[in-house]
């Protein structure tokens, strides 16, 4: 009995010094969401204009061409909660900002929310630990939560590279954009497109107006600090227009006219703009690749004179 205890014990601390190792690894090592953190700590006050919303932004369009002092704040999977809670941290201690870019695409609104989740809850709970362990915000629970994801079970290979240790560059200038390079070898119909019926989900009524509160928040809050809201519904592939509902698109187009009522907020949507409908700049239906990603960029930079 003796010796059994000892067993116990002895595999109870090497697998409590294992779970140790690896929170100490995730606090430790560069990820792109401690990087842009931190970035915005240290260099808040040098950036004009700041990109926010999920990988439409941080994939889609290349800030080098946006013009002086571009930071892309943008994080593939985020919700739009994290944005205005990253606005009102940001926002106070950017003194020379004159633009906030928000990215909204034509499915997210439909989609995404934790009251209304119509999305996979593994794929959506990694998310959320990432935006709030490494971004230091939080929504529902609290911080002890996020502190063991080894014990969580958040941890696994692919997590640690595509979503912990993901950082192509290193150096100090690194501006935020992480480019799609190529095309996904697939058929263009089967990857990263939408449900048609997307707009019809039973939620979708609670999920708008949730989503419409917080871009609403957002316009209030670059209106308080004197900067521009633009908002843009990035482009996508003819493959992902086909699934679209001109229904849901007036949905997002009364969404901002419902906004503009008490806030000022540009917008402009290029889902089926008629300058992206080559296969040559898309590296999946719903994603520029770097050579869209580049023309995009001077697209708007043009058209709201950036």
């Amino acid at each position: 009995m003796k010796k059994f205890l000892i067993s116990i014990l002895i595999g109870s601390v090497v697998f409590i010094s294992v779970a140790l190792a690896i929170e100490v690894y995730q606090v430790k090592v560069m990820n792109r969401y401690t990087y842009k953190c931190r970035y915005m700590e240290e260099r808040a006050d040098e950036i004009k204009t700041l990109l926010l919303g999920n990988s439409l932004m941080e994939n889609s369009i290349n800030p080098h061409h946006l013009g002086d002092s571009v930071f892309d704040l943008a994080i593939s999977g985020r919700w739009i909660y994290y944005d205005v809670k990253l606005l009102e941290r940001y926002l106070p201690k950017m003194t020379n900002l004159n633009q906030v870019v928000f990215g909204m695409g034509y499915a997210i609104p439909f989609c995404k929310s934790y009251h209304f989740p119509e999305e996979d809850k593994v794929w959506a709970d990694k998310k959320k630990f990432c935006n709030e362990k490494y971004m230091n915000i939080r929504y529902d629970r609290p911080p002890y939560y996020y502190w063991f994801g080894f014990m969580k079970g958040y941890i696994r290979m692919t997590t640690l590279r595509d979503d912990y240790g993901f950082l192509p560059r290193k150096d100090a200038d690194f501006d935020g954009y992480i480019c799609l390079v190529g095309r996904q070898v697939g058929d263009w119909n089967s990857i990263q497109n939408i449900d048609p019926d997307i707009i019809s989900n039973p939620h979708v009524c609670e999920q708008i107006m949730e989503y419409t509160g917080y871009l609403k928040e957002m316009a209030r809050l670059c209106q308080q600090y004197n900067v521009r809201f633009i908002v843009i519904t990035p482009p996508c592939h003819d493959t992902y227009i086909v699934n679209v509902r001109q229904e849901g698109v007036d949905v997002l187009h009364n969404m901002i006219d419902n906004i503009r009522i008490d806030y000022p907020i540009e917008y402009i949507d290029y889902l089926q703009d008629e300058e992206f409908r080559t296969d040559s700049i898309y590296y999946n239906c719903s994603h520029l690749n770097s050579v869209g990603a580049d023309v995009f960029a001077l697209r708007v930079k043009n058209d709201f004179e950036l």
